[in-house]
């Protein structure tokens, strides 16, 4: 429904609501790692010709604006092994004090227009007292303190799992292998940077922020929370969205900043962020570090899995990312495998870096990336083919639901299958017949797979509600909203199924928290699983009203009436009413807040081929095949399109994208397009998914969420395809990003090792 103004450029993204009186907002952000800011003086900015106001957080203190709140009640279902909470110091909108990261906003300047916002900033006099960084998430416990009181840089120290049959079962173990690996940080590249327009509503007494967001709900109550200020009193619209990836679930010091100035000049302001400032302050993704033990039997069968490691907070919490990265992680470990003992030992950092958030396929990426590596390294210590390590493991049909160690109750699928799918689909058989040719044109020819699965849903709780009207429009609202996904395609299709009638004639309105007021937001492929199912339960709901309706109408009972295509029908007669001629008569509404516990797992099977020049260490991926279980498909297309989407970004990953801080000052070395490199479509093959959906019990749909699968088996598969080619030329292991760069030192070390050897 929504293809059409996008793909015209009609669409409304944050940058395009009008405001003709609007100021220009432009903050000026550290050019340090760590630094305390011992003086501040904005007396030459605010004499800049067309400044209208310059702030500090001196100035938000005075005014009692309060630093981000920290979610403790989340934090209490992830305790530290000692009992004791996460670290949550205070992130305030602008630094007070301190800078703790390259990028982090010290003052807020609002001119006439966006030049004289930008000189007002320039104007800004600060004397800086550089202290020590640290970046590197493996050095930041034995590095510089960051945080007064947080020993070691730890934010959580997370243990979960059975110990002591962990230990037992790999000391007794036939086989062990053991590996380290690193989940490289992500920049976020969104296709429009942030922006913003803070307007003072004072004939109401409400702030109102027009951004892209992904709730409306989440970002009001934080907002209100910060501005201090009930949450009745903060509006939040959000149109069209250039991308989320769960980065737009974060909280923002900048829309606070804005909404503050906007009140105190009674005067609209807009922000839009250059790319260059998105790379140094908007929230990041991944960098972990993750070292792993599985151990087999003599028959190749799973028996205890050791998974030990550090992730990197950045500078501040951002609210979602500490208990996304231990919730998901520990739900995703057993993988679709039916490993009997596990357990895992995770760590939390802050360092001086951009703040981490929940990234696209956040802690399930880690988890499978992992596991899947582990086991193609397994294969060459007991000698069992990799595929079939995966398959004498894989959980069987049968055994749903099936509880893991970790505790995750998976729903549904057929893991079987859809490895079974991808291998013959992938020509699986014949893979070495193309090396072969691929080994006379002096190229290295490598295959790789991956199973994945992911836990959807989120938040347990989703709102939905609908209002038939005599016009003949039906008008539709969820707590959730898009980013891309196409949202107003799938729940126009779920309504327009449910009542039988032509999607056209459903409305969804723009995304504003005073319409739409309840519900949870869109993360965590959370979608349809939630809001879908609660637009469903909400149809339900309306169609059982109405048939009360159509019975005082018609006069007979309910029993003798049937419901068609948006007509009810007297039983063998042909006396009938529309659902619209109804709403006509009477007020034709309904609402639901469905709440449900149950995780969905979305899962599938991925099958990689790659050629590598080993002169110049590029890699081409040949084919990517990928067999998709998403439950119950609404709208195939869709489906497809995001499971392409999703496995590009893990393709950016696996090969490309590498953000970088030097080691010492902790400046950003890639801190733009000409640095970081995101693939093009010359770099990528087609994709072409295949469906094989085993719905779930767990909804009334039957859907288990779309959104992160792609993104969640991709980095594995394409390593693994990688390193299954650089073994034919001796190289032992690589790293993400597989970049042209690493991939020929890799080669070149191998080279020179078997010279050595020789």
């Amino acid at each position: 429904m929504e293809d059409d103004r996008l793909v015209r450029g009609a669409g409304n993204f944050s940058d395009d609501h009008k405001c003709d009186e609007a100021a220009y907002g432009a903050f000026l952000r550290s050019p340090h790692a760590h630094a305390e800011i011992t003086y501040i003086d904005v007396s030459k900015a605010k004499n800049v010709a067309g400044c209208l106001g310059v702030w500090t957080a001196e100035d938000l203190k005075k005014s009692k604006i309060n630093p981000f709140v920290a979610d403790l009640i989340r934090a209490k279902q992830y305790p530290n092994r000692d009992g004791t909470l996460i670290s949550a110091p205070p992130f305030y909108p602008l630094a007070d004090g301190w800078a703790r990261h390259v990028g982090d906003p010290i003052a807020l300047a609002v001119g006439n227009s966006a030049a004289a916002a930008i000189e007002a900033v320039e104007a800004i006099a600060v004397t800086w007292k550089a202290l020590p960084a640290v970046v590197e998430t493996e050095k930041a416990e034995i590095g510089p303190s960051i945080w007064s009181g947080i020993p070691g840089n730890l934010c959580f120290d997370w243990d979960t799992g059975d110990e002591e049959r962990v230990k037992e079962a790999l000391d007794t173990a036939a086989y062990k292998v053991s590996l380290t690996v690193t989940d490289n940080r992500t920049v976020t590249c969104f296709l429009e940077p942030r922006a913003a327009l803070a307007r003072w509503a004072p004939e109401t007494h409400e702030y109102v922020l027009e951004a892209g967001v992904q709730s409306l709900t989440a970002m009001r109550d934080r907002l209100s929370e910060i501005l201090n200020i009930q949450a009745s009193k903060v509006r939040v619209i959000s149109r069209d969205v250039g991308g989320g990836f769960g980065s737009r679930n974060v909280i923002y010091g900048e829309y606070a900043c804005l909404l503050f100035a906007a009140k105190e000049l009674r005067r609209p302001i807009r922000w839009t962020s250059t790319r260059q400032e998105e790379f140094k302050s908007t929230a990041q993704g991944r960098d972990y570090v993750l070292s792993g033990t599985l151990g087999l039997n003599s028959g190749g069968n799973f028996v205890a899995l050791h998974i030990k490691g550090v992730c990197n907070m950045g500078a501040y919490n951002t609210g979602n990312a500490p208990f996304t990265a231990l919730r998901n992680v520990t739900r995703m470990l057993a993988g679709v495998y039916t490993t009997p003992a596990m357990r895992l030992e995770l760590k939390g950092v802050f360092t001086n870096t951009v703040p981490i958030s929940s990234y696209r396929g956040v802690g399930r990426v880690e988890a499978i990336y992992i596991l899947e590596r582990l086991i193609d390294e397994a294969e060459k210590c007991c000698g069992i083919d990799r595929v079939e390590l995966r398959r004498k493991n894989l959980i069987t049909k049968n055994q749903f639901p099936f509880r893991t160690p970790t505790g995750s109750i998976y729903d549904s699928g057929d893991f079987v299958e859809n490895m079974r799918q991808a291998l013959q689909a992938a020509d699986w058989n014949n893979f070495l017949n193309r090396r072969s040719l691929s080994k006379a044109r002096g190229k290295l020819r490598g295959i790789g797979i991956c199973n994945f699965i992911e836990g959807a849903g989120g938040d347990s709780s989703e709102f939905a509600a609908i209002k038939v009207s005599g016009d003949n429009r039906v008008k539709i609202r969820t707590g959730c909203l898009s980013q891309g996904q196409g949202h107003e395609t799938s729940m126009r299709q779920i309504v327009g199924d449910a009542l039988g009638l032509d999607p056209q004639c459903i409305d969804m309105p723009e995304a504003d928290s005073k319409i739409t007021s309840q519900g949870t937001g869109t993360n965590a492929s959370r979608s349809i699983v939630r809001g879908g199912s609660a637009l469903f339960e909400a149809v339900t709901i309306l169609k059982e009203k109405a048939l009360t309706f159509a019975s005082e109408i018609l006069e007979v009972s309910e029993q003798d009436i049937s419901y068609r295509n948006g007509l009810f029908l007297i039983d063998g007669t042909d006396r009938s009413v529309s659902i619209f001629d109804i709403a006509r008569q009477r007020e034709l509404t309904a609402q639901r807040f469905h709440r449900n516990e149950l995780v969905t797992y979305p899962n599938g099977c991925q099958v990689c081929e790659v050629e590598v020049d080993p002169e110049t260490g590029e890699t081409q991926i040949l084919s990517f095949i990928t067999v998709d279980d998403v439950g119950r498909a609404i709208n195939p297309m869709i489906v497809h399109g995001q499971s392409q989407g999703g496995i590009v970004q893990g393709i950016g990953q696996a090969m490309f994208e590498h953000t970088i801080y030097d080691r010492s000052s902790g400046q950003l070395h890639t801190g733009s397009f000409l640095d970081y490199c995101i693939p093009r479509a010359d770099q990528l093959p087609s994709i072409e998914p295949i469906s094989n959906d085993c719905p779930s019990p767990t909804n009334p749909l039957g859907v288990k969420g779309a959104g992160e699968g792609g993104t969640t088996g991709a980095p594995a598969t394409i390593m693994n395809a990688i390193s299954n080619a650089l073994a034919t030329a001796g190289v032992s292991r690589i790293d993400m990003p597989a970049t042209p760069h690493r991939v020929w030192q890799a080669i070149q070390k191998a080279r020179k090792s078997l010279v050595i050897n020789k």
